[in-house]
Order: structure tokens, then sequence, then C-alpha cells
């Protein structure tokens, strides 16, 4: 049985590379149980730099997803973050660069002309002028750099990978998590739940997708105060990932590279602002909405995540969500360093 300080060990890096790869090879997800996650959560986390100078996680939500489908496609997550503030929900969105994917969303960010450099004393200030602040992991965790080429040489992802998203530092009180995992999909659940997390929703495309997605069955778990409600739902829209509705068989292994995904972005931020084609751009449409719309309902601002993608849609297509990038982006530029 894994220990703590074994644990420790592998976070810290203090062993020998080849060994460090052989322990995280050997942590696939058939062999992490709920105990390993949390030790693994706990100890990373206590490796954090600069949470002193956050401010509190109280009201603030993160959406974000664990990566690790297998598929490339769009950072749905990052432009989920400024719908979200602009329906008056406060965001604290943890993030990284890419590792297996086109794009992370701190890549996208970068390109969209918000800086990554926000000193965690300044964060605070960026959520009350902007409504939305993104934390850079590499900034709050700058020890795991020393496990990067152990997990680049382990060639999938790792428990780390899994973990992401719990270890922002900011811990906020809402969450709108996607796991890709079948094996881990659980596990978070249990974890949430455990915690008593104020409000949470886990969820999961029958695609294996770590978010939810249109035309298709979508697992769902919605996590309040220690209970874990079950409400999988076969979500409407069109799925963007296939032709047909979402089969998985048929569904297509789309290169979204960072200037695919920044085209994408300013594409569906421009939606209903123009009378030039949406056809193309309603699969995305849908799917922003879906998971916006998701976002809302954890957060009690929409009574149903249906309800919550009506009125995404509502935001994105009056420009309310285009005066709300254009207002964050204004804001980094006078905060950020």
């Amino acid at each position: 049985m894994i220990t703590r300080a074994r644990v420790s060990d592998i976070v810290n890096a203090r062993l020998p590379e080849a060994e460090l790869v052989d322990a995280l090879k050997q942590l696939s997800c058939s062999e992490i149980s709920l105990e390993i996650l949390r030790l693994f959560i706990e100890e990373t986390s206590g490796t954090a730099l600069g949470k002193d100078e956050l401010p509190p996680g109280a009201g603030l939500i993160d959406v974000s997803g664990t990566g690790g489908s297998g598929m490339a496609h769009f950072n749905t997550s990052t432009f989920c973050a400024f719908v979200l503030a602009s329906g008056g929900v406060g965001v604290a969105k943890f993030g990284n660069r890419a590792s297996h994917s086109g794009a992370g969303s701190a890549d996208l960010l970068e390109a969209l002309g918000i800086p990554l450099d926000l000193p965690p004393a300044r964060v605070a200030d960026v959520i009350e002028k902007s409504g939305v602040a993104f934390l850079f992991a590499p900034h709050y965790y700058p020890g795991l750099k020393r496990l990067a080429p152990a997990r680049k040489a382990v060639g999938q992802p790792t428990i780390f990978n899994h973990i992401g998203p719990l270890l922002n530092p900011i811990d906020p009180e809402f969450r709108l998590l996607g796991i890709s995992s079948q094996q881990i999909y659980p596990l978070m659940v249990q974890y949430l739940s455990d915690a008593k997390h104020a409000g949470a929703l886990v969820v999961r495309s029958q695609m294996g997708v770590d978010e939810l997605v249109p035309g298709t069955h979508n697992a769902v778990f919605h996590v309040k105060n220690g209970i874990a409600r079950e409400s999988s739902f076969s979500a409407n829209g069109l799925c963007p990932f296939s032709e047909n509705g979402g089969n998985e068989e048929n569904a297509p292994r789309t290169t979204f590279d960072l200037a695919h995904n920044r085209n994408l972005f300013e594409s569906l931020l421009s939606s209903g602002l123009s009378s030039g084609g949406s056809e193309e751009m309603q699969p995305w449409l849908d799917l922003v909405c879906l998971n916006a719309g998701a976002g809302f309902f954890v957060t009690g601002k929409a009574p149903s995540i249906e309800d919550g993608a009506a009125m995404a849609k509502d935001l994105i297509c009056g420009g309310r969500v285009r005066e709300k990038f254009d207002e964050v982006r204004r804001v980094y530029e006078k905060c950020a360093a």
C-alpha cells in the first residue's frame, strides 16, 4: 500500500527519475483508490505558493476538466469562464498549458492577449473589477516542474492530470468538474462528497469527453454539502464531435491546435452579432451554452442546467460575453505584472 511518505517523495521529486517514472506508471487508473487520490491532493496542495495572498473562495466557481479523452477539441471551459462572469458569477479558473491536447487554457488566454503573470496579490482586485481571474498553475506549483521529465516519459496522463483541477489554490466554493476517465469519475464524486463541498457538478459524456456534450447522454453528479445525487440526462442540441449526433464510434479525431481554438473562440464571441452564417457554429454554441448552463445551475443562478443554457445563449448572442471579454482584457492590462 502506498504511504503518505511515498506520495510526498513522488510529489517533491525526491526519487531518481527512473523510479519516478515507474511509480507514475504503476498509478494507472485501475490502481488509484480514493485514499491515494486524497493523499496526492493533500501532499501536492501543501506545496502551493502564494495562497495567503489569494482571496477566499466563497461565491467563486472553477470550471475545468481533467483532459485525457484522447479527443482534441475546443477549450470549452475557458470560454465558459467568460460566459459565467458575464452572468454575474465570480470565476477563479485554474489552468495550465497543454500537455497532451492542442491548446491548454493558458495557451489560449495568452494568444487572446490576456497575460499569465498575474501576481497572487492582485487576483482579488481582478475578480472584483472584472468578475474573473485566471490562475496559472506553474506560478503556484513551481516545484512540479521537477516532475515534468518523468511525466513526459510515462507517455500518457498521470495522476497529476486527474487531480489537476482540484489543486486550485483558492479552493472555490463551487465547481464544474469534467472527468474523462470512467474509473476516476466516481472517486472524484466521493472525494468532493467527503469534503462536504458546497456545490459541485461532476460530469462526463458517454463519449468519454470531460464535459457535457449536446446530442449525447451525459453522466452528472450534483454534490452539495456532502450529498451526491445522480441526474444523468440526454442533452438537447447538436454534437460538435460527430456528424451523426455523437455516435462514439464515428467521432472524428480532428486536430484543434492553438490557431483553431483561437478562431473558434473569437467566432463564438461574435455569435448573433452579425448576419454571417451560424449554421457551422451551432454545435459549438450548443456545447458552450450547455456547459455554462451547468455552471449557472450549480451556483444557483439558474433552476436547471437547461435554464442555465438558455441564459448563456442570451448572454452570448446579445453581445454581453464579448463585452465581458473586452472588459477582462482591459483590467488585466492594468493589474498584471
